[in-house]
């Protein structure tokens, strides 16, 4: 039987093999933190806007139960929640803050927080509130770190924000179908010349694609899947792979880039050991084909393997780590990050509200299934001692995750990421020009899109 599920479905259904270990006390009332006398005096009103963590089920009732349980900790506290979905907050959080309004606290993704902080909308956060929150920037990736604070600032403080969670994918694989292949099911293909030929012996010896190549124009889904190749070849958009990115001189026109794009038309023209509804398709759909069983590999977070291993036990399941390539191995930095508005009345409700986000077991909580906790002290805790009875692969992510790059720490950064690099690739995919064409143009587009 063909089952053919978008991932929200996906997720939905997986949220069943946590129904059982949310009614055993996963979101029971939390006891790992409590506000002190002096804070629990703390006085005003506070608003807080939030993004709905659905189809997570695990994710949205941690969520639930948080924004239950903060106002008991602060009973003087006048506190409002609003939780948008997550493609409307952004442009709320825009309208009000330029109106002049918005949320005292709001959580915004990494791709966003740049706009908001170079624009001076968010409250700087000092070493010492960090001190008496009981954090340090030890706690946090230094990837995360860059996305808050502004462009071009060399200092450590301020921040603008804080972490709340980070992630990255790895590679998920069919062990069948590489044993059909006459592959080796206990190990992952090492290198991304190694993945493009162990594409094209699946697809050859039995049929099956064996890359879920991703290559849709206006998709996020289409770049998080290219720029580990092209970074791990030595290329970059801006002079992001640098100890100390400004994000002010484009790369993407590189020889690395190049490699990548030759990588990617190999697979697609060449050898066509991938799906021809690639230049279409998103992760979902990709997703769909290998629960299928008619893809072998994908590139996506341990969420997918446990939702995989739910719907499909029948499919062996392999992680590894995503190939490297001859200059490094990399991945996309993913995640989002809590900020305080700038000028906000209630400073002091404010910084309680992060100090409690970020304590470890509620920080581990609140990355739901599909991330993991900004803060690196809740990888010790009991909630990521649940989280990882739930989660496949995890280790790997969390490996991958000290290889991650950021994404364009720019305003212009969403149009060069959803639109400038799939329109690349695309370009190369169709024959309508080489990579190195290709890689030009999309060089002279990112000028264009910054002004330069």
């Amino acid at each position: 039987m063909t089952t053919s599920m978008s991932r929200r479905q996906l997720l939905r259904a997986g949220g069943a093999s946590v129904a059982g270990l949310m009614a055993a006390g996963a979101v029971a009332p939390y006891r790992g933190f409590a506000a002190t006398k002096a804070e629990a005096t703390i006085s005003g009103s506070l608003t807080a806007w939030d993004w709905s963590p659905a189809p997570d089920k695990y994710g949205e009732a941690q969520q639930s139960a948080f924004y239950k349980w903060f106002p008991t900790q602060y009973p003087q506290v006048h506190f409002s929640d609003t939780i948008y979905g997550y493609t409307d907050l952004l442009p709320k959080l825009d309208v009000a803050f330029r109106g002049g309004g918005g949320p005292d606290i709001t959580r915004a993704a990494i791709a966003w927080s740049p706009q908001f902080v170079n624009e001076g909308v968010f409250e700087p956060i000092t070493p010492a509130q960090l001190s008496q929150m009981g954090l340090s920037i030890e706690n946090f990736w230094p990837q995360a770190l860059q996305t808050v604070r502004k462009s071009g600032q060399t200092s450590a403080f301020p921040l603008y924000g804080l972490p709340t969670n980070n992630e990255a994918m790895l590679l998920i694989y069919n062990k069948d179908l590489f044993r059909q292949a006459g592959l080796n099911p206990n190990a992952g293909p090492a290198t991304w010349e190694d993945l493009a030929a162990y594409s094209k012996t699946i697809h050859s010896k039995t049929g099956k694609y064996g890359y879920g190549l991703v290559a849709a124009i206006n998709s996020g889904n289409t770049p998080f899947r290219f720029c580990p190749a092209m970074w791990a070849y030595g290329g970059s958009i801006f002079d992001e792979l640098t100890a100390k990115p400004t994000f002010h001189k484009v790369g993407i026109n590189s020889p690395g880039t190049v490699a990548a794009l030759e990588l990617y038309n190999r697979m697609y023209n060449v050898d066509k050991s991938v799906p021809p509804s690639a230049l279409s398709d998103q992760e979902s759909d990709m997703y769909t084909l290998f629960l299928d069983g008619k893809v072998a590999m994908i590139i996506d977070h341990p969420s997918a393997a446990a939702q995989v291993h739910q719907l499909a036990p029948h499919i062996a399941l392999g992680g590894a780590l995503v190939p490297k390539g001859p200059v490094r191995r990399a991945v996309v930095f993913g995640g989002s990050n809590v900020h305080i508005k700038k000028g906000t009345q209630n400073l002091d409700a404010a910084l309680a509200f992060i100090k409690a986000y970020e304590s470890p077991n509620w920080n581990t909580r609140l990355a739901g299934l599909g991330s993991n906790p900004g803060n690196r002290q809740g990888y010790k805790s009991a909630a990521q001692q649940q989280r990882d009875k739930m989660l496949l692969f995890n280790n790997i992510t969390l490996e991958m995750m000290t290889y991650g790059v950021n994404v364009p720490l720019v305003a212009q950064g969403a149009q060069i990421w959803s639109q400038t690099i799939p329109s690349m690739i695309q370009r190369v995919l169709t024959k309508q020009q080489t990579p190195q064409q290709a890689a030009s143009q999309a060089a002279s587009e990112i000028q264009g899109i910054m002004g330069s």
